[in-house]
């Protein structure tokens, strides 16, 4: 395996950052039912964030 080394580095973390901001350009919905009404007109997946606990901490 190779390592990556100066420039391919920079280059790969470059493209593995995402944009600032970039959550703010995902049309977020509130509810999952509307979520759901609105991906089935579109025919369009649905991402469910499930987790327990506090998002900003550990559980």
């Amino acid at each position: 395996m190779e390592r990556l080394v100066g420039d391919d580095f920079d280059a790969l973390v470059r493209y593995l950052r995402p944009a600032p901001r970039a959550e703010q350009d995902i049309d977020w919905r509130a509810t999952f039912g509307a979520a759901v009404r609105e991906a089935s007109q579109r025919k369009k997946p649905v991402l469910l964030w499930a987790m327990n606990g506090h998002p900003l901490g550990c559980t």
